[in-house]
């Protein structure tokens, strides 16, 4: 499953926190600064904290890379200080996450990913951090936990097949084949074929008609 943000999604998201708050920066310091000052003040402040959070980022996923959690942890204090409301604090929480996923560490993984779902203004962080939490309760086999989490989400056109396969696999490991089944059409009609997403999906899909006609031949 690739839930990752697009890096075009991601540009756009970092581009509106940076206009967020430079208007504020320009609101805090509009009175003691104005003119020419004021203006290049406000540029070089706004340049700078976007430099030093890009670069913050960096070593974050860098540290994600190598599994160096304690180092990882590090950063994402020093983001969360420095940065905190920022596309960059968000993303780094969901790095975090991935970390302890990979290490099957999935109660700290809920954790980051749940203060993603709290604090992200952005829709797109939202739906890929609900995506992984109910992808951990599969994993953890509480399957209707899944169900829940996704019922409870409104989710634009763009996530709805990763939903409906994530649906699909929740019905489909309890025992559920008809609404697993559904669900992976649904999910079908929106991706392309060829893609990874498409053939593992069919072939669920298509395992699960398989099943029934083999029931079908048995009676």
């Amino acid at each position: 499953m690739n839930d990752n943000l697009t890096d075009q999604q991601q540009a756009e998201i970092v581009k509106k926190w940076l206009k967020d708050n430079g208007l504020f920066i320009v609101a805090s310091f509009g009175i003691a600064i104005s003119g020419v000052f004021g203006m290049q003040y406000y540029k070089n402040s706004n340049l700078k904290q976007a430099e030093n959070a890009s670069r913050l980022y960096a070593d974050m996923e860098f540290s994600v890379r190598q599994k160096r959690l304690s180092q990882a942890q590090t950063i994402l204090q020093q983001m969360d200080n420095d940065f905190s409301g920022s596309a960059y604090q968000i993303q780094s929480h969901l790095s975090m996450a991935k970390l302890f996923m990979d290490s099957l560490d999935y109660d700290n993984a809920i954790t980051q990913l749940e203060f993603v779902l709290e604090q992200a203004d952005d829709e797109n962080f939202s739906m890929v951090a609900r995506q992984r939490i109910a992808r951990i309760y599969i994993e953890k086999g509480d399957f209707q936990d899944a169900l829940d989490l996704l019922g409870k989400a409104e989710f634009p056109e763009a996530f709805e097949a990763q939903f409906e396969i994530i649906k699909g696999d929740a019905y489909l490991g309890m025992g559920e084949e008809e609404n697993a089944r559904s669900a992976y059409e649904i999910a079908l009609k929106s991706l392309s074929p060829g893609s990874f997403a498409y053939d593992f999906t069919k072939m669920k899909f298509e395992q699960i008609n398989q099943n029934n006609e083999d029931e079908d031949t048995q009676t």
